[in-house]
């Protein structure tokens, strides 16, 4: 057996390689299985597609990245999807929102759902990051989760903290 102690461990630029920026400090994830949720609503609705995490330092980043399904009960519609972040004991806020998928026609295939957005919280506090949809048109449904093609699909939110 082989054992190596040092002081420190430091890049050619002088800075400690464990918590330098761009490390990544913690890793957790939501995996969700055979969920279906549903909505008509044209305000934001969350889904369950939730998942909390504790920055170490307010210089700390989050990178969210989610992983889902959706589909629209009719063609002509389309399905708005966004983040949202509450910190505990502060207010929430929408992290932004964009059309990122489009309609298919009733019984079309579910279209893959890929949100990647690197968050600056600026706190300690427990943060929680939530998937918010809409339908555009409000008078079609929109799908997100398990369709009977979908295979019996996964969600996931996965929230990375990298050093700042």
């Amino acid at each position: 057996m082989s054992l190596i102690k040092t002081d420190a461990i430091q890049t050619l630029a002088g800075k400690p390689i464990v918590n330098s920026t761009g490390s990544v400090l913690q890793v957790v994830q939501k995996h969700l299985t055979d969920i279906q949720e549903t909505t008509n609503s044209q305000s934001f609705v969350d889904t369950s597609l939730t998942q909390a995490i504790t920055p170490s330092s307010t210089s700390s980043k989050i990178l969210v990245t989610v992983t889902t399904q959706a589909n629209c009960s009719s063609g002509g519609d389309v399905g708005l999807f966004g983040l949202n972040r509450s910190i505990s004991g502060g207010a929430a806020g929408d992290l932004g929102t964009g059309e990122i998928f489009a309609a298919n026609s009733p019984g079309g295939d579910w279209m893959p759902i890929n949100i990647s957005f690197l968050d600056s919280p600026s706190t300690t506090s427990a943060t929680t990051y939530t998937l918010r949809f809409k339908s555009y048109a409000g008078s079609n449904y929109i799908y997100h989760g398990w369709g009977s093609n979908t295979g019996g699909s996964s969600q996931i939110m996965i929230l990375t903290e990298i050093a700042g």
